[in-house]
């Protein structure tokens, strides 16, 4: 490729240089296999496209045995159905498996894409099936502790088409890398079913197994949005397959857009975890690596934690997570990602609130907001859900299901979604 645009330059140069002498058009005409180089190398020169990630989930190990299927420990063959549904539109694509925390390898028989019908069946368009492969197998093992991208495969889809992922499976790890609340309805069965849709015995489980990333082939110029959290932006106590997560809005709200619409949304929220610590890896700090920098196409990265080492606080911890906050933009910024800090919403009504926790709260939100804040900007969710008689309290109209004052309906996600979209629209993208 180099040689050729050497070329190009020189035979350019050249034809600059005749003109300019008086020389006729039949003099510098170029020859028919310097037409073909200038037309191919234009091509080449043109083709701008890269990786980009559409969809992904953070990966964990397993905490109880409810995590594990039932079907995993039969000594059987079963096959798992997953649903999936991308932030932004492709044909060429690949995914990550992972087996991180697996001490045996996974062995997948065999691995299939095809169209879902809907979120709340398994039933799939059988003509739309595409087997994946890895280094051209159907067969794929992902060593214990691993994990590895497949072979690319020609599959066209449009963003929040829901797609089935279905894996057949003779050895299952030791130890399943999973995430644990996916928020829809994936099934398991005993047996090989990975093309069929005979699953009426199927169990289903709303978590994701050994899926960690799906890529496209994009523009250059797309971009994924990372979102880093915890239950706030995993979407806790919203209902099974409403698509109502924080996330969910912002993907709707950017496809909706025709300017925004290359971008893609990755949740990375992970429920019950600290942004602090050495809680497994599963702590915001200690995923930036794996599920921020390396994730495809990143430029950006949307941090909604913090609330949950609050909530176990004994002492002020407001310079500790301060702290942390500028080590992840740091690492951030050196691989060239910009980083939106969300202030932390209010809590008060739920078991985590006392004096001390809202002043760390506050404290820390006033960091956030501040011109000495690391973060490249900042989205002030805290006032946007907060009732307007008092701010350590979120408004009644967004509390959850639960009526833990702590978390969101779809209402409040939506809310959330939709500030940080106008944030990113408005001051970002």
């Amino acid at each position: 490729m180099i040689k050729k645009l050497r070329r190009l330059i020189a035979l350019v140069l050249a034809f600059t240089m005749l003109t300019a002498c008086g020389s006729t058009a039949s003099d510098t005409d170029a020859t028919e296999e310097e037409e073909d180089m200038i037309e191919e190398v234009a091509e080449e020169t043109t083709d701008t496209s890269s990786w980009l990630a559409a969809w992904g989930t953070s990966m964990q190990t397993v905490w109880s045995s409810d995590s594990v299927p039932a079907e995993a420990t039969s000594g059987e063959a079963i096959t798992i159905r997953q649903q999936i549904r991308p932030s932004v539109s492709g044909s060429e694509l690949r995914f990550t498996l992972s087996n991180q925390y697996g001490s045996t390898d996974l062995v997948i028989d065999s691995m299939e894409i095809a169209m879902l019908n809907s979120p709340s069946s398994y039933e799939i368009d059988t003509d739309s099936i595409v087997a994946v492969t890895y280094e051209g197998s159907t067969t794929i093992t992902v060593p214990a502790g691993e994990t590895i991208t497949t072979d690319t495969v020609s599959f066209s889809y449009s963003a929040l088409d829901d797609i089935a992922v279905s894996m057949e499976i003779s050895s299952m790890p030791s130890t399943i890398t999973l995430h644990r609340a996916s928020r829809c309805t994936n099934w398991i069965i005993t047996g090989s079913h990975v093309s069929d849709n005979d699953w009426s015995e199927a169990s289903t489980y709303s978590m994701w197994y050994f899926l960690s990333v799906m890529d496209v082939v994009a523009d250059s110029e797309s971009a994924a949005i990372v979102c880093l959290g915890d239950s706030l932006t995993d979407g806790a106590s919203i209902t099974e397959n409403s698509f109502t997560r924080y996330t969910d809005t912002l993907m709707e709200l950017l496809q909706a857009d025709d300017e925004l619409s290359s971008y893609s949304v990755i949740n990375m929220g992970v429920g019950g975890t600290p942004f602090l610590g050495t809680y497994d890896n599963s702590t915001g700090l200690g995923r930036v690596d794996r599920d921020i920098i390396n994730i495809s196409g990143v430029k950006y990265c949307v941090v909604l934690m913090g609330v949950n080492d609050i909530g176990g606080a004994t002492t002020d911890i407001s310079e500790e997570i301060i702290s942390g906050y500028e080590t992840l933009v740091e690492k951030c910024h050196e691989a060239g990602i910009t980083v939106i800090g969300c202030t932390i919403t209010p809590f008060n009504g739920n078991s985590y609130y006392s004096e001390l926790h809202e002043q760390i709260r506050l404290t820390v939100n006033d960091y956030i907001m501040s011109d000495d804040s690391a973060f490249d900007g900042y989205v002030d969710l805290a006032s946007a859900v907060a009732s307007e008689s008092d701010s350590s309290k979120m408004d009644s109209t967004y509390v959850s299901t639960w009526n833990d004052y702590l978390h969101f309906n779809a209402t409040g996600y939506g809310l959330l979604g939709t500030t940080i979209y106008n944030y990113l629209k408005e001051n970002v993208l």
